[in-house]
Protein backbone atom coordinates (compact mmCIF):
# COMPACT_ATOMS: atom_id res chain seq x y z
CA UNK A 1 0.00 0.00 0.00
CA UNK A 2 1.37 3.40 -0.85
CA UNK A 3 2.56 5.44 2.07
CA UNK A 4 0.68 8.65 2.77
CA UNK A 5 3.19 11.18 3.50
CA UNK A 6 1.74 13.80 6.14
CA UNK A 7 3.02 17.39 5.86
CA UNK A 8 3.62 20.00 8.96
CA UNK A 9 0.88 22.50 9.03
CA UNK A 10 1.95 26.05 8.82
CA UNK A 11 3.13 27.52 12.04
CA UNK A 12 1.06 30.12 11.61
CA UNK A 13 -2.05 28.36 11.88
CA UNK A 14 -0.50 26.64 14.96
CA UNK A 15 -0.02 29.56 16.86
CA UNK A 16 -3.83 30.76 16.18
CA UNK A 17 -5.30 27.47 16.69
CA UNK A 18 -3.03 27.40 20.29
CA UNK A 19 -4.43 31.30 21.14
CA UNK A 20 -7.57 30.26 20.36
CA UNK A 21 -7.48 26.76 22.64
CA UNK A 22 -5.72 29.05 25.70
CA UNK A 23 -9.22 31.40 25.15
CA UNK A 24 -11.11 28.62 25.49
CA UNK A 25 -9.33 27.30 29.14
CA UNK A 26 -9.78 30.71 30.39
CA UNK A 27 -13.15 31.14 29.36
CA UNK A 28 -13.90 27.96 31.08
CA UNK A 29 -12.27 29.24 34.39
CA UNK A 30 -15.18 28.93 37.53
CA UNK A 31 -16.56 32.47 38.29
CA UNK A 32 -14.18 34.66 41.26
CA UNK A 33 -11.06 32.20 39.67
CA UNK A 34 -10.04 33.98 36.53
CA UNK A 35 -6.33 36.07 36.64
CA UNK A 36 -7.58 38.60 34.18
CA UNK A 37 -8.41 42.27 35.84
CA UNK A 38 -10.28 44.58 34.85
CA UNK A 39 -7.93 47.39 33.13
CA UNK A 40 -8.75 50.18 35.62
CA UNK A 41 -7.92 47.31 38.67
CA UNK A 42 -5.48 48.81 41.15
CA UNK A 43 -4.15 45.23 41.71
CA UNK A 44 -3.72 44.98 37.97
CA UNK A 45 0.23 45.47 37.85
CA UNK A 46 0.23 42.77 40.26
CA UNK A 47 -1.87 40.33 38.85
CA UNK A 48 -0.78 40.81 35.34
CA UNK A 49 3.08 40.36 36.51
CA UNK A 50 2.02 37.35 38.51
CA UNK A 51 -0.06 35.94 35.20
CA UNK A 52 2.73 36.83 33.28
CA UNK A 53 5.24 34.46 35.21
CA UNK A 54 2.76 31.76 35.13
CA UNK A 55 2.99 32.30 31.42
CA UNK A 56 6.55 31.84 31.45
CA UNK A 57 6.48 29.10 33.63
CA UNK A 58 3.82 27.01 31.66
CA UNK A 59 5.94 27.95 28.66
CA UNK A 60 9.26 26.41 29.69
CA UNK A 61 6.85 23.40 30.24
CA UNK A 62 6.61 22.11 26.99
CA UNK A 63 4.15 19.41 28.10
CA UNK A 64 2.37 21.32 30.80
CA UNK A 65 2.50 18.68 33.13
CA UNK A 66 2.69 20.78 36.27
CA UNK A 67 -0.42 22.17 37.10
CA UNK A 68 -1.24 25.08 39.54
CA UNK A 69 -3.67 25.77 41.43
CA UNK A 70 -4.68 29.77 41.21
CA UNK A 71 -4.49 31.93 44.44
CA UNK A 72 -7.37 32.90 46.15
CA UNK A 73 -7.80 36.67 45.49
CA UNK A 74 -8.61 38.78 48.42
CA UNK A 75 -12.44 39.57 48.71
CA UNK A 76 -13.06 42.84 48.00
CA UNK A 77 -16.74 44.26 50.17
CA UNK A 78 -18.93 46.40 48.10
CA UNK A 79 -21.45 48.27 49.77
CA UNK A 80 -24.28 49.78 48.28
CA UNK A 81 -26.19 52.79 49.55
CA UNK A 82 -29.83 52.45 48.81
CA UNK A 83 -31.41 55.62 48.41
CA UNK A 84 -34.89 57.06 47.33
CA UNK A 85 -33.70 59.51 44.90
CA UNK A 86 -37.27 61.20 44.62
CA UNK A 87 -36.82 61.89 47.83
CA UNK A 88 -33.42 62.39 48.56
CA UNK A 89 -33.06 65.93 49.72
CA UNK A 90 -35.68 65.58 52.42
CA UNK A 91 -34.03 62.33 53.66
CA UNK A 92 -30.55 63.73 53.54
CA UNK A 93 -32.06 66.54 55.90
CA UNK A 94 -33.55 64.62 58.17
CA UNK A 95 -30.16 62.48 58.78
CA UNK A 96 -27.89 65.85 59.19
CA UNK A 97 -30.58 67.08 61.92
CA UNK A 98 -30.67 63.67 63.94
CA UNK A 99 -26.45 63.41 63.79
CA UNK A 100 -26.48 66.89 65.25
CA UNK A 101 -29.47 66.35 67.74
CA UNK A 102 -27.57 63.26 69.26
CA UNK A 103 -24.40 65.28 69.20
CA UNK A 104 -26.19 68.14 70.93
CA UNK A 105 -27.32 64.99 73.65
CA UNK A 106 -23.77 63.35 74.11
CA UNK A 107 -22.46 67.01 74.57
CA UNK A 108 -25.13 67.48 77.43
CA UNK A 109 -24.78 64.65 79.41
CA UNK A 110 -20.96 64.57 79.34
CA UNK A 111 -21.93 69.06 80.67
CA UNK A 112 -24.70 67.35 83.42
CA UNK A 113 -22.14 64.31 84.45
CA UNK A 114 -19.06 66.47 84.87
CA UNK A 115 -21.37 69.39 86.71
CA UNK A 116 -22.60 65.59 89.08
CA UNK A 117 -18.83 65.00 89.75
CA UNK A 118 -17.98 68.23 90.27
CA UNK A 119 -21.09 68.86 93.02
CA UNK A 120 -20.44 65.24 94.57
CA UNK A 121 -16.43 66.45 95.05
CA UNK A 122 -17.44 69.90 96.73
CA UNK A 123 -19.61 67.88 98.62
CA UNK A 124 -17.37 65.59 99.95
CA UNK A 125 -14.55 68.13 100.33
CA UNK A 126 -16.72 69.88 102.43
CA UNK A 127 -17.69 67.32 104.61
CA UNK A 128 -14.39 65.43 105.20
CA UNK A 129 -11.41 68.45 104.71
CA UNK A 130 -12.86 70.51 107.84
CA UNK A 131 -13.09 67.40 110.21
CA UNK A 132 -10.54 65.76 109.16
CA UNK A 133 -7.80 65.14 111.91
CA UNK A 134 -4.92 67.30 112.36
CA UNK A 135 -1.84 66.04 114.56
CA UNK A 136 0.41 68.99 115.52
CA UNK A 137 -0.25 72.73 115.93
CA UNK A 138 2.56 75.64 115.33
CA UNK A 139 2.28 78.93 116.62
CA UNK A 140 3.57 81.74 115.15
CA UNK A 141 3.51 85.43 116.77
CA UNK A 142 1.32 87.82 115.16
CA UNK A 143 2.20 91.09 117.17
CA UNK A 144 3.38 92.07 121.02
CA UNK A 145 0.51 92.61 123.09
CA UNK A 146 0.72 94.09 126.61
CA UNK A 147 -1.62 92.32 129.57
CA UNK A 148 -2.82 94.03 132.65
CA UNK A 149 -1.71 92.77 135.70
CA UNK A 150 -4.98 91.11 137.03
CA UNK A 151 -6.64 91.32 133.60
CA UNK A 152 -8.91 88.36 132.43
CA UNK A 153 -9.67 87.60 128.74
CA UNK A 154 -12.57 87.01 126.59
CA UNK A 155 -13.55 85.69 123.02
CA UNK A 156 -15.16 88.79 121.58
CA UNK A 157 -16.77 87.82 118.50
CA UNK A 158 -13.49 86.86 117.02
CA UNK A 159 -11.52 89.17 118.53
CA UNK A 160 -9.55 89.50 122.17
CA UNK A 161 -11.55 91.41 124.73
CA UNK A 162 -8.97 92.32 127.60
CA UNK A 163 -10.79 93.60 131.05
CA UNK A 164 -9.62 94.35 134.60
CA UNK A 165 -9.77 96.45 137.55
CA UNK A 166 -7.72 99.20 135.20
CA UNK A 167 -9.42 99.46 131.75
CA UNK A 168 -10.49 97.47 129.20
CA UNK A 169 -8.94 96.73 125.38
CA UNK A 170 -10.16 95.23 122.30
CA UNK A 171 -7.71 93.94 119.19
CA UNK A 172 -8.80 92.17 116.43
CA UNK A 173 -7.29 88.52 115.14
CA UNK A 174 -4.16 90.52 113.74
CA UNK A 175 -3.01 92.07 117.15
CA UNK A 176 -4.17 95.67 116.01
CA UNK A 177 -5.66 97.88 118.99
CA UNK A 178 -9.47 98.75 118.11
CA UNK A 179 -9.96 100.82 121.46
CA UNK A 180 -8.98 101.07 124.84
CA UNK A 181 -10.93 102.30 128.17
CA UNK A 182 -9.27 103.06 131.41
CA UNK A 183 -11.64 102.63 134.86
CA UNK A 184 -11.67 101.60 138.01
CA UNK A 185 -13.33 98.56 139.33
CA UNK A 186 -13.07 96.25 142.09
CA UNK A 187 -15.22 93.16 140.79
CA UNK A 188 -15.25 93.95 136.74
CA UNK A 189 -18.31 91.39 134.83
CA UNK A 190 -18.77 91.30 131.55
CA UNK A 191 -21.85 90.43 129.22
CA UNK A 192 -21.34 90.03 125.52
CA UNK A 193 -23.99 89.35 122.76
CA UNK A 194 -23.24 89.09 119.11
CA UNK A 195 -20.97 92.06 118.79
CA UNK A 196 -21.57 94.05 121.90
CA UNK A 197 -20.00 93.85 124.99
CA UNK A 198 -20.92 95.90 128.60
CA UNK A 199 -18.57 95.80 131.40
CA UNK A 200 -19.98 96.92 134.73
CA UNK A 201 -18.42 96.86 138.46
CA UNK A 202 -19.92 94.44 140.55
CA UNK A 203 -21.99 97.01 143.13
CA UNK A 204 -20.80 100.13 140.96
CA UNK A 205 -23.06 102.43 139.59
CA UNK A 206 -21.38 102.65 135.80
CA UNK A 207 -21.87 100.54 132.48
CA UNK A 208 -19.53 100.77 130.01
CA UNK A 209 -21.09 99.99 126.36
CA UNK A 210 -18.97 98.80 123.33
CA UNK A 211 -19.30 96.98 119.92
CA UNK A 212 -15.73 95.63 118.60
CA UNK A 213 -14.66 99.03 116.51
CA UNK A 214 -15.55 101.58 119.73
CA UNK A 215 -16.98 103.01 122.39
CA UNK A 216 -20.89 103.16 122.15
CA UNK A 217 -21.73 104.74 125.58
CA UNK A 218 -21.49 105.10 129.26
CA UNK A 219 -24.31 104.60 131.96
CA UNK A 220 -24.71 105.96 134.84
CA UNK A 221 -27.52 103.82 137.04
CA UNK A 222 -27.70 105.77 140.55
CA UNK A 223 -28.33 102.41 142.23
CA UNK A 224 -25.75 99.92 142.83
CA UNK A 225 -25.65 96.91 139.72
CA UNK A 226 -26.11 93.24 140.34
CA UNK A 227 -26.73 91.76 137.56
CA UNK A 228 -26.17 93.26 133.63
CA UNK A 229 -27.10 92.07 130.05
CA UNK A 230 -26.30 93.14 126.84
CA UNK A 231 -28.42 93.00 123.43
CA UNK A 232 -27.06 92.35 119.99
CA UNK A 233 -28.76 95.57 119.08
CA UNK A 234 -26.71 97.56 121.99
CA UNK A 235 -29.81 97.80 124.34
CA UNK A 236 -28.75 96.57 127.69
CA UNK A 237 -30.75 95.41 131.11
CA UNK A 238 -29.50 96.09 134.59
CA UNK A 239 -30.88 94.32 137.85
CA UNK A 240 -30.13 96.99 140.22
CA UNK A 241 -30.69 96.72 144.20
CA UNK A 242 -32.86 98.97 146.47
CA UNK A 243 -32.46 97.40 149.64
CA UNK A 244 -35.59 95.43 149.95
CA UNK A 245 -36.89 96.61 146.33
CA UNK A 246 -35.05 95.29 142.99
CA UNK A 247 -35.44 97.31 139.91
CA UNK A 248 -35.00 96.10 136.22
CA UNK A 249 -33.91 98.74 134.14
CA UNK A 250 -33.61 99.33 130.04
CA UNK A 251 -31.01 101.06 128.00
CA UNK A 252 -30.69 102.24 124.65
CA UNK A 253 -27.55 102.04 122.74
CA UNK A 254 -27.09 105.52 123.60
CA UNK A 255 -27.08 105.30 127.24
CA UNK A 256 -30.65 106.61 128.07
CA UNK A 257 -33.42 104.62 130.23
CA UNK A 258 -36.23 103.68 128.11
CA UNK A 259 -38.48 101.37 130.12
CA UNK A 260 -37.93 99.82 133.75
CA UNK A 261 -40.18 97.78 136.09
CA UNK A 262 -39.77 96.99 140.39
CA UNK A 263 -40.09 93.74 142.20
CA UNK A 264 -40.22 93.18 145.69
CA UNK A 265 -37.95 90.69 147.41
CA UNK A 266 -40.58 89.16 149.42
CA UNK A 267 -42.75 89.22 146.36
CA UNK A 268 -40.76 88.45 142.94
CA UNK A 269 -37.67 87.18 145.12
CA UNK A 270 -34.00 88.13 144.57
CA UNK A 271 -32.71 88.07 140.95
CA UNK A 272 -30.51 85.15 139.90
CA UNK A 273 -30.07 85.74 136.20
CA UNK A 274 -31.17 88.30 133.37
CA UNK A 275 -31.13 88.31 129.50
CA UNK A 276 -32.14 90.69 127.17
CA UNK A 277 -33.24 89.37 123.19
CA UNK A 278 -31.17 90.68 120.38
CA UNK A 279 -33.88 93.07 118.97
CA UNK A 280 -33.95 94.58 123.30
CA UNK A 281 -37.46 94.42 123.43
CA UNK A 282 -38.01 90.90 125.58
CA UNK A 283 -36.42 91.03 129.28
CA UNK A 284 -36.44 87.38 131.34
CA UNK A 285 -35.57 87.31 134.84
CA UNK A 286 -34.74 84.37 136.65
CA UNK A 287 -35.66 84.73 140.49
CA UNK A 288 -35.46 82.34 143.25
CA UNK A 289 -37.74 83.06 146.34
CA UNK A 290 -39.15 81.15 149.74
CA UNK A 291 -43.04 80.71 149.16
CA UNK A 292 -45.22 78.66 151.01
CA UNK A 293 -42.34 77.56 153.27
CA UNK A 294 -40.28 76.06 150.04
CA UNK A 295 -37.81 77.11 147.94
CA UNK A 296 -39.02 78.30 144.16
CA UNK A 297 -37.84 80.02 140.95
CA UNK A 298 -39.45 81.98 139.19
CA UNK A 299 -39.11 82.80 135.26
CA UNK A 300 -40.73 86.41 134.42
CA UNK A 301 -40.88 87.50 130.55
CA UNK A 302 -41.29 91.45 130.11
CA UNK A 303 -42.16 92.90 126.92
CA UNK A 304 -41.42 96.42 126.01
CA UNK A 305 -42.51 96.19 122.34
CA UNK A 306 -45.50 96.83 120.88
CA UNK A 307 -47.18 93.53 121.99
CA UNK A 308 -46.19 94.31 126.35
CA UNK A 309 -48.42 97.59 126.43
CA UNK A 310 -51.04 95.84 127.36
CA UNK A 311 -50.16 93.66 130.06
CA UNK A 312 -49.90 95.25 133.80
CA UNK A 313 -46.01 96.44 133.97
CA UNK A 314 -45.36 94.59 130.58
CA UNK A 315 -45.32 90.94 132.24
CA UNK A 316 -46.45 88.61 129.60
CA UNK A 317 -45.38 85.34 131.13
CA UNK A 318 -44.34 83.62 134.45
CA UNK A 319 -42.93 80.13 135.17
CA UNK A 320 -42.79 78.69 138.85
CA UNK A 321 -40.28 75.66 139.81
CA UNK A 322 -40.44 74.38 143.37
CA UNK A 323 -37.50 73.10 144.68
CA UNK A 324 -35.44 74.42 141.94
CA UNK A 325 -32.87 77.11 141.09
CA UNK A 326 -32.52 78.55 137.66
CA UNK A 327 -28.69 80.65 137.42
CA UNK A 328 -28.93 80.74 133.54
CA UNK A 329 -31.00 81.93 131.29
CA UNK A 330 -30.07 83.09 127.52
CA UNK A 331 -31.78 84.14 124.31
CA UNK A 332 -30.77 82.08 121.20
CA UNK A 333 -32.55 84.44 118.98
CA UNK A 334 -35.56 86.38 119.14
CA UNK A 335 -37.58 83.23 118.99
CA UNK A 336 -35.98 80.85 121.97
CA UNK A 337 -34.60 81.65 125.20
CA UNK A 338 -33.37 78.87 126.94
CA UNK A 339 -32.78 78.24 130.98
CA UNK A 340 -31.36 75.28 133.22
CA UNK A 341 -31.78 74.58 136.68
CA UNK A 342 -29.74 72.13 138.76
CA UNK A 343 -32.79 69.77 137.63
CA UNK A 344 -34.15 70.61 134.66
CA UNK A 345 -33.53 72.19 131.17
CA UNK A 346 -36.40 73.99 129.92
CA UNK A 347 -36.13 76.19 126.14
CA UNK A 348 -39.32 78.46 126.08
CA UNK A 349 -40.94 79.70 122.38
CA UNK A 350 -41.17 83.38 122.69
CA UNK A 351 -42.09 84.10 118.99
CA UNK A 352 -45.81 84.87 120.35
CA UNK A 353 -46.69 87.74 122.90
CA UNK A 354 -47.08 85.03 125.84
CA UNK A 355 -44.30 82.35 125.67
CA UNK A 356 -44.46 78.88 125.57
CA UNK A 357 -42.61 76.30 127.42
CA UNK A 358 -41.33 74.17 124.75
CA UNK A 359 -39.35 72.00 125.86
CA UNK A 360 -38.79 70.45 129.64
CA UNK A 361 -36.22 67.95 129.91
CA UNK A 362 -35.51 66.55 133.82
CA UNK A 363 -31.66 66.20 134.35
CA UNK A 364 -30.95 62.61 136.47
CA UNK A 365 -27.18 64.06 136.48
CA UNK A 366 -25.81 66.82 138.66
CA UNK A 367 -25.25 69.45 136.20
CA UNK A 368 -21.78 70.73 136.37
CA UNK A 369 -21.89 74.15 133.85
CA UNK A 370 -23.47 75.29 131.23
CA UNK A 371 -22.08 76.81 128.08
CA UNK A 372 -23.37 78.41 124.61
CA UNK A 373 -22.58 79.37 121.53
CA UNK A 374 -24.65 81.28 118.58
CA UNK A 375 -26.45 78.22 117.43
CA UNK A 376 -25.84 75.68 120.29
CA UNK A 377 -25.64 75.39 124.09
CA UNK A 378 -24.10 72.70 125.79
CA UNK A 379 -24.53 70.96 129.35
CA UNK A 380 -21.56 69.26 131.09
CA UNK A 381 -21.69 66.37 133.38
CA UNK A 382 -19.50 64.17 135.42
CA UNK A 383 -19.42 60.88 132.80
CA UNK A 384 -20.62 58.22 134.89
CA UNK A 385 -19.51 55.22 132.55
CA UNK A 386 -16.33 56.29 133.62
CA UNK A 387 -14.77 55.89 129.83
CA UNK A 388 -14.25 59.84 130.30
CA UNK A 389 -14.04 62.10 133.11
CA UNK A 390 -16.72 64.98 132.15
CA UNK A 391 -20.01 64.66 129.02
CA UNK A 392 -20.54 67.77 127.23
CA UNK A 393 -23.80 67.17 125.73
CA UNK A 394 -25.03 69.58 123.10
CA UNK A 395 -29.14 70.63 121.96
CA UNK A 396 -30.15 72.87 119.36
CA UNK A 397 -32.15 75.82 119.60
CA UNK A 398 -35.14 73.73 119.60
CA UNK A 399 -34.09 71.92 122.57
CA UNK A 400 -33.15 68.56 121.22
CA UNK A 401 -30.03 66.79 121.78
CA UNK A 402 -27.69 66.87 118.74
CA UNK A 403 -24.49 65.11 120.16
CA UNK A 404 -22.15 64.56 123.03
CA UNK A 405 -18.57 65.01 123.50
CA UNK A 406 -16.65 62.79 126.63
CA UNK A 407 -13.10 64.24 127.05
CA UNK A 408 -10.67 64.05 130.11
CA UNK A 409 -8.60 67.27 130.16
CA UNK A 410 -8.70 69.63 133.09
CA UNK A 411 -10.12 72.85 131.34
CA UNK A 412 -10.03 76.17 131.43
CA UNK A 413 -12.24 77.41 128.77
CA UNK A 414 -14.96 75.13 126.30
CA UNK A 415 -16.38 76.83 123.75
CA UNK A 416 -18.58 76.19 120.75
CA UNK A 417 -18.07 77.94 117.81
CA UNK A 418 -19.85 77.16 114.68
CA UNK A 419 -19.86 73.46 114.30
CA UNK A 420 -17.00 73.00 116.66
CA UNK A 421 -16.01 72.45 120.60
CA UNK A 422 -13.09 74.37 121.86
CA UNK A 423 -11.53 72.86 125.32
CA UNK A 424 -8.68 74.10 126.62
CA UNK A 425 -5.71 75.00 129.29
CA UNK A 426 -3.25 76.70 129.19
CA UNK A 427 -0.65 74.05 127.87
CA UNK A 428 -3.39 71.95 126.06
CA UNK A 429 -6.29 72.18 123.23
CA UNK A 430 -8.37 69.56 122.07
CA UNK A 431 -11.53 70.10 119.10
CA UNK A 432 -14.28 67.81 118.28
CA UNK A 433 -17.24 68.17 115.79
CA UNK A 434 -21.09 68.12 117.57
CA UNK A 435 -21.19 64.61 117.56
CA UNK A 436 -17.99 63.98 119.37
CA UNK A 437 -15.66 63.00 116.58
CA UNK A 438 -11.67 64.37 117.40
CA UNK A 439 -10.40 66.55 115.21
CA UNK A 440 -7.24 67.78 117.46
CA UNK A 441 -5.88 66.85 120.88
CA UNK A 442 -2.19 68.40 121.98
CA UNK A 443 -0.48 71.14 123.87
CA UNK A 444 1.01 74.37 123.49
CA UNK A 445 4.73 75.42 123.51
CA UNK A 446 3.65 78.28 125.64
CA UNK A 447 1.21 79.28 127.77
CA UNK A 448 -2.22 80.23 126.52
CA UNK A 449 -4.09 82.79 128.52
CA UNK A 450 -7.15 82.96 126.26
CA UNK A 451 -8.03 80.71 122.95
CA UNK A 452 -10.24 82.65 119.98
CA UNK A 453 -11.72 80.42 117.64
CA UNK A 454 -13.68 81.71 114.55
CA UNK A 455 -16.34 79.59 112.37
CA UNK A 456 -13.51 78.26 110.41
CA UNK A 457 -10.29 76.26 111.97
CA UNK A 458 -8.16 78.85 109.90
CA UNK A 459 -9.06 82.04 111.56
CA UNK A 460 -7.29 80.17 115.00
CA UNK A 461 -6.15 83.20 117.35
CA UNK A 462 -4.27 82.43 121.09
CA UNK A 463 -3.29 85.26 123.59
CA UNK A 464 -0.32 84.46 125.23
CA UNK A 465 2.07 86.37 127.97
CA UNK A 466 2.70 89.50 125.98
CA UNK A 467 1.79 88.24 122.47
CA UNK A 468 -0.73 87.73 119.99
CA UNK A 469 -0.13 84.34 118.25
CA UNK A 470 -1.91 82.88 115.29
CA UNK A 471 -2.45 78.82 115.83
CA UNK A 472 -1.64 76.35 112.57
CA UNK A 473 -2.98 72.89 112.47
CA UNK A 474 -1.02 70.14 110.73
Amino acid sequence: MAKMEQFPEPAGEKKLEDKKLEEKKIENVPDGKTKRMPDDSLLMGRDTARSGKEENAKGSDPDNKTERKPRPRAKVHKFSVHRDESNDADAGGTDYKELIRQHRWRRRSLRIYAAVLVVIAIVLFAVFWPNRHYYRAEIRVIREFISEEGAQYTNFNGHVLQYGPNGATCANADGRVKWSITYEMDQPMVSISGDVAAIADYGGRTIYVMNTDKQMCTISTGLPIHKISASECGEVAAVLDDNKTTWIRLYSKKGKEIAYFVRSMEENGYPMDVAVSPDGTLVCVSSFMLKDSSATSCLSFYDFGKSGKDYPQHLVGNFEYKDEVFPYVRFMGNDVCAAASDARFVVFDTSRTEPQNSINNMLTENLQGIFAGKKYFGLLFTDLTRENLYRLDLFGKNGKKVGSVGFTMAFNDIQIVGNRVYINNEQSMQIYTLDGREIFNGGFDRMVRQLIPSDGLGGLTAVSENEIDAVILR
